[in-house]
C-alpha cells in the first residue's frame, strides 16, 4: 500500500486533489493493516508489551471507520463529508474513553486483545461507515452507467465479506486486508471509468467536429481530412482509384434569408441537403460552406454516375419551373468531374473541374429562371 501511495500520481489521468485522496487512503489503509498485523503478533507472543498493544489497537480502531470517507473522496463523487465526519468523530471519542475504561476493548494480563462490554458501539460506527461506502459504490455504478458492473460487484463483495467476517469473529483478521484490496481495485476501477469517460468525450467532440450541426452531413473538417487522404492515394498512384466529385451550390439562399428570415433559410438548407443525399445514397456528402456541398462519388453511385447526373439535371430544371414560394423549392446547381490519373495530380484538380461545371450549370439555371419570368 505504501508503494501504491508513492506511485499513485504517476501516469494518472486524475488531478492533484484526486491523487491526494487516493494517497491518503492508501497510507491510512497501510497504517491500519500494520496495526492489525502487530495486534495479531502481540496476541500470539508471550509477555507482549501491553501498553504498546493497547496503543496499536486504539490506532487501528480509530482509523477503520474513517477509511470510508477517504474511499468516498477518492471515488470523486464530490459528496459532503462533514456530517459523516461528525458521526465518526464519536468513534474516536469512544476509543479514547476505552483507553481508560476498556469498554470497547482491553488488553488482558496475558497481553491478549479482548472485546469489551460495549464493543458493539464500535461495530455500530463501522456499520455506519460501511453503509456510507456502499452508498458511494451505488453512486459510482450510476455515474459509470453500470459499465464493468461485475468488477464493481466484486469490489463490494470483497469489502463486505472481509468486514463481516472480522465483525463476527475477531480472530478472522480480514478487516484491513479487505480494505486494502478494495482501495487498490477502486483506484483501478476509477482510473478505467474516467479514462472511458474521457474517450467518450473525445469521440463525441470528434463526431461533432466531423459533422455539420445543421444538416448532420459531414463537415468541412471531415472534408479536408478526406481530401488529404485522396491526395496521398493520388501521389502513391494507387491502382483502381476510381472516384468522381460533385459540387452543389444552393440557389437563392441569400434571397430566401432576406425575404423569409434565417429560420426559413435553415429549413431551405436542410431540405436541399436531404434531396442531395437522396441522389447520392452510397457516397459521403460534405457541407463545406453556408450553401456549398461536395460529394465524393464512389461505390454504386460511381457506377451509376451518368444516370445520377441526368436525374440531378432534370430535377434542378423541374424545380426552377415550379410555381411555388421560393423558400419551398429545393433548388441547387451541380457540377461533376471524374478523376483521371493522366490529367489530375491532386484532389483539388478534380474539384476545380467540378467547380467550373457547377458554375456552367448555375448560369443555365439562372437563364432558365429569367425566361420563366
Amino acid at each position: 500500500m505504501i508503494f501504491l501511495a508513492i506511485d499513485v500520481g504517476k501516469n494518472s489521468i486524475l488531478n492533484k486533489n484526486e491523487v491526494k485522496w487516493f494517497r491518503i487512503t492508501f497510507i491510512l489503509a497501510a497504517l491500519g493493516a500494520f496495526c492489525e498485523y502487530m495486534g495479531v503478533l502481540f496476541d500470539n507472543l508471550d509477555n507482549s508489551p501491553a501498553k504498546l498493544h493497547w496503543i496499536i489497537t486504539f490506532v487501528e480502531f480509530s482509523i477503520s471507520p474513517f477509511l470510508a470517507v477517504c474511499l468516498a473522496h477518492s471515488s470523486l463523487m464530490n459528496l459532503k463529508v462533514k456530517p459523516i465526519l461528525v458521526v465518526l468523530a464519536g468513534n474516536v471519542i469512544t476509543q479514547i474513553v476505552s483507553l481508560f475504561t476498556g469498554i470497547i476493548f482491553f488488553i488482558d494480563s496475558n497481553g491478549t486483545f479482548v472485546r469489551g462490554q460495549f464493543y458493539w458501539i464500535y461495530l455500530i460506527f463501522c456499520g455506519i461507515s460501511f453503509i456510507y461506502i456502499l452508498y458511494v459504490f451505488v453512486l459510482i455504478g450510476i455515474k459509470s452507467h453500470l459499465r464493468n458492473i461485475l468488477c464493481l460487484i466484486l469490489i463490494v463483495s470483497i469489502v463486505t465479506i472481509g468486514q463481516f467476517a472480522n465483525a463476527i469473529n475477531g480472530k478472522i483478521n480480514s478487516g484491513y486486508a479487505s480494505i486494502c484490496v478494495t482501495a487498490t481495485l477502486l483506484y483501478i476501477f476509477i482510473q478505467n471509468m474516467f479514462r472511458y469517460m474521457m474517450m467518450e468525450t473525445i469521440d463525441r467532440e470528434k463526431n461533432i467536429s466531423n459533422h455539420d450541426a445543421l444538416t448532420k452531413v459531414m463537415s468541412r473538417v471531415s472534408f479536408d481530412n478526406r481530401a488529404r487522404e485522396f491526395d496521398n492515394k493520388i501521389a502513391e498512384k494507387s491502382e483502381n482509384l476510381n472516384f468522381a466529385v460533385c459540387e452543389c451550390d444552393l440557389n437563392n439562399l441569400k434571397l430566401v434569408n432576406d425575404t423569409f428570415g434565417h429560420d426559413a433559410g435553415d429549413q431551405y438548407i436542410i431540405r436541399c441537403c436531404k434531396t442531395i443525399c437522396d441522389f447520392f445514397k452510397h457516397s459521403p456528402v460534405f457541407r463545406i460552406g453556408g450553401d456549398e456541398f461536395i460529394i465524393i462519388i464512389q461505390n454504386e453511385d460511381y457506377i451509376n454516375l451518368e444516370q445520377i447526373k441526368k436525374a440531378v439535371k432534370n430535377f434542378s430544371i423541374e424545380e426552377i419551373k415550379k410555381d411555388i414560394p421560393l423558400n419551398e423549392k429545393r433548388s441547387f446547381a451541380a457540377g461533376f468531374a471524374v478523376f483521371d490519373s493522366n490529367k489530375h495530380f491532386s484532389f483539388s484538380d478534380v474539384l476545380k473541374k467540378a467547380d467550373i461545371d457547377m458554375y456552367k450549370n448555375k448560369a443555365m439555371l439562372k437563364d432558365l429562371s429569367k425566361n420563366k419570368k
